[in-house]
């Protein structure tokens, strides 16, 4: 019974290795990738601030869809 058991902790040890090799080997192909992608362009790009209203202003804060709060 204990050559079984210590069979199966070597086998258990193994494939622990196995996978953080491989987790591993997965990471660094990532930030290679990564690494290879173009920089984004820094001009400003169009509809920027898509997010606003055309009639807004980022100088006005009020909330969308709820009345101002009385004091």
């Amino acid at each position: 019974m204990t050559l079984a058991a210590s069979g199966a902790g070597a086998l258990l040890l193994i494939v622990g290795v196995v996978i953080v090799a491989v987790l591993l080997f997965l990471f660094w192909f990532g930030r290679r990738q990564v690494a290879r992608r173009p920089a984004p362009p820094q001009e400003p790009q169009p509809r920027a601030d898509s997010w606003e209203e055309p009639d807004e202003h980022p100088d006005h804060h009020h909330h969308h869809g709820r009345p101002p709060e009385s004091r």
